[in-house]
């Protein structure tokens, strides 16, 4: 049963307007539509819906609009708004909260979402609506009845109460209660509380005052009361206190869970964004009254992206859900969690500013941190934090073992306000994260500038791929048995207008961490392809040009149609393309690295195994995974004619790879004792500065046509 709600469904494009009004419908809402918004407008005019679902971007009256007009209207005021968008951005979605919106939802719509987040709001709406009404009776109540009416003599010591008063509480209508009765009705904390708030009002001279609590008739049937009184000054200083008692318990069941809704996130029910802005505001206007500090500690996980690409966002978030659990033990303190009612009621008074413990979004979370007195304080509560986090977690047969990167900025030295504090510890967070992550960082003016650098480079680098701006480096690899170069590694270079060249150690986890990895490597991809086919062309080669491929793009679905389409649009061959991946990358969900990595074969592409020896070099992947070639890591190749186990090793690997029908490439080599030995050993292929660095495009193809590498083999004879 859905009560004749009336839904009117808003976007210009047809096919998302009827899946959207046919999976209403078949949820049992009336459905209205409009598909732009002047008509929008015009309908809501006309049919007053229960619920508006609107689209964001429209041409003419776009959804910001639309939202905005709805709510001008006093009458529109709790109106509820969804929109669907599909700018999945901050800015997009909280220009639209800006503008009036309720909740969102993200295009392309998923139907069950759909329909029970429109429950959920209609149900919402349904409550508030409910509470305004009641509130409306109580206030008329108060006015009129003087329901639960009570009258204190200080001068007499004497307590006079209504029948309703008494009913409320739980005594006989007629029984006489005393203070010390009513009193007992209140528990330790919230009897001192509302002492506090008394003695406080007496001092400030205050002729009223408004306060809720709760008291216990019994312990199984707690009741929230709202108390209003008016105080009256006697020439003998003593008192007169005339108030009215309400039982709102009801109400603020609903209450609680609006506030659960507002102020709590929903998969790990941690405090959520808006809670943590509300309490550190209130935070910092405590620690201002009372000259004492406040820290926000934010913490960022690292590399969490990897786990949803490769167990799944299902598994990141049961993972998070536990992560929540484990910083709230090492919180040690239950309440951090809790709502700070001052914080948000202006009737409600509590000096104390606890700690808390949030969710901020995605794979980061922050503490506030009260009541310290040194540093070492705070450094506890971080080093708790992150030894929690480092103990490893089962995800179904696997074990995960996570990290965190930690900013910290402290009140008042780091800032003045929340904004500021926020901003500061997100720049030392990030500044730990550039140090090698798995740490912790204070707010510094240097992490400021640092924080401000990286942001810059950051920026650049979306520009960098976007305008074409980064260039292939290759780095020829020499086949020993004719003497030729049979192929090449492409390598990323980024020269910066102002910067100069910045490292591909700098960039690319950039590039990972930003999300960019993926447009980096459809790029890499497509121009790996037309150099090498245009070196085709030129008659020079023909070489095979091997990529790397980072974990992320292999668990990225389509990266083998990818392969295919630069493929196909430049022409080349698929056996003179080559891709290399890491030992790393293999556990990670290793059934779908298998799957893509067969796809690739099943082109004609090569694949490589890199860095051997430096990982798990496990002898399986060598038979499980469909590889060509396997590159020995130059650790091995440096130690190879200084240490005999070495050696032993290299000529191993040779001799394997000859049995399997690998073929074997030895990279940086740089000493002509390390190429001896590997032509002794019969090594494929050489790979190292001994023959070339890396090269530009047009230094490559002169290489190629010069060939100074013969003459470099032609003097070890």
């Amino acid at each position: 049963m859905n009560e004749d709600f009336l839904i009117l469904v808003v976007d210009d494009d047809d096919a998302i307007r009827f899946v959207a009004s046919d999976t209403l419908a078949d949820a049992g809402f009336n459905i209205i539509e409009a598909k732009n918004g002047k008509q929008a407008l015009d309908v809501f005019k006309t049919h007053k819906p229960d619920l508006v679902l609107l689209d964001l971007v429209m041409p003419e009256i776009d959804g910001f609009q639309v939202c905005e007009a709805l709510r001008a209207q006093p009458q529109n005021e709790t109106l509820p708004i969804m929109i669907m968008t599909g700018l999945d951005d901050e800015e997009s979605i909280a220009r639209a909260f800006e503008a009036g919106a309720t909740d969102f939802i993200i295009k392309p719509l998923n139907h069950f979402i759909l329909e029970q987040r429109t429950r959920y709001i209609l149900r919402t709406s349904r409550v508030l609506k409910t509470l305004e009404q009641r509130e409306a009776r109580l206030n008329n109540a108060e006015r009129i009845a003087k329901l639960g009416s009570w009258d204190w003599n200080g001068q007499k010591k004497a307590l006079r109460v209504s029948k309703e008063f008494n009913r409320i509480l739980g005594f006989a209508e007629d029984h006489p209660t005393a203070v010390t009765e009513m009193v007992g009705l209140f528990r330790d904390e919230e009897k001192d509380r509302v002492k506090a708030l008394y003695q406080q009002v007496l001092k400030d001279n205050e002729t009223s005052f408004v306060l809720e609590h709760t008291m216990y008739p019994s312990e199984e049937h707690p009741i929230r009361v709202r108390q209003e009184a008016e105080i009256t000054y006697l020439e003998n200083g003593h008192v007169r206190v005339s108030g009215t008692l309400h039982d709102i318990t009801e109400e603020t069941s609903s209450k609680d869970q609006i506030l659960q809704l507002a102020y709590y996130d929903t998969l790990t029910s941690l405090p959520n964004r808006t809670f943590f802005k509300t309490h550190l505001e209130y935070s910092v206007k405590q620690a201002r009254k009372n000259g004492a500090c406040c820290a926000v500690i934010l913490l960022d996980l690292d590399l969490f992206t990897r786990i949803n690409n490769s167990l799944g966002h299902d598994a990141g978030d049961k993972l998070l859900a536990v992560i929540s659990q484990r910083f709230l033990e090492a919180m040690n303190n239950p309440a951090c969690i809790k709502l700070n009612q001052a914080a948000i009621d202006p009737y409600t008074v509590n000096e104390k500013s606890d700690d808390v413990l949030a969710r901020l979004e995605g794979d980061q979370f922050v503490v506030v941190l009260n009541n310290f007195s040194r540093l070492d304080d705070v450094i506890a509560v971080i080093q708790r934090l992150l030894k929690r986090l480092s103990t490893p977690m089962q995800y179904n047969t696997q074990s995960v073992v996570l990290t965190a990167s930690v900013g910290v900025a402290l009140y008042p030295v780091n800032g003045q306000d929340s904004e500021t504090l926020v901003r500061n510890a997100d720049a030392a967070m990030r500044f730990a994260k550039s140090q090698g992550r798995n740490n912790f960082r204070f707010y510094s003016s240097e992490i400021d500038a640092k924080s401000k650098e990286r942001l810059s480079i950051e920026n650049d680098l979306r520009h960098a791929i976007h305008n074409g701006d980064l260039e292939l480096h290759y780095q020829p690899k020499i086949n020993l048995a004719t003497a030729e170069v049979t192929s090449a590694e492409a390598l990323v270079r980024w020269t910066h207008p102002k910067r100069g060249m910045i490292s591909p150690g700098q960039f690319i986890p950039m590039a990972e961490e930003i999300g960019l990895i993926n447009e980096l490597g459809d790029w890499l991809i497509e121009e790996a392809c037309q150099k090498t086919k245009h070196w085709n062309d030129m008659g020079i080669g023909p070489i095979r040009t091997a990529i790397n491929l980072s974990a992320i793009q292999l668990k990225t679905p389509g990266l083998v149609e990818k392969v295919r389409s630069a493929l196909d649009n430049t022409g080349l061959i698929a056996s003179q393309l080559e891709v290399e991946i890491t030992e790393g990358v293999l556990l990670e969900d290793s059934h779908r690295t298998l799957r893509t990595l067969e796809g690739l074969r099943s082109l004609g592409v090569k694949v490589a195994l890199d860095d051997f020896g430096t990982g798990y070099s496990s002898l399986s992947y060598l038979t499980r995974f469909p590889f060509t070639t396997l590159k020995i890591d130059r650790c091995f190749i440096t130690d190879s004619v200084k240490n005999a186990q070495s050696g032993a090793i290299v000529h191993t690997i040779i001799d394997l790879c000859r049995h399997l029908n690998l073929e074997v490439v030895a990279e940086g080599v740089e000493l002509e004792e390390e190429l001896r030995f590997l032509m002794k050993h019969h090594c494929d292929l050489i790979q190292g500065f001994y023959f070339s660095p890396a090269l530009d495009p047009d230094s490559f193809a002169n290489y190629l046509r010069k060939k100074p590498w013969l003459d470099q083999l032609s003097d070890l004879d």
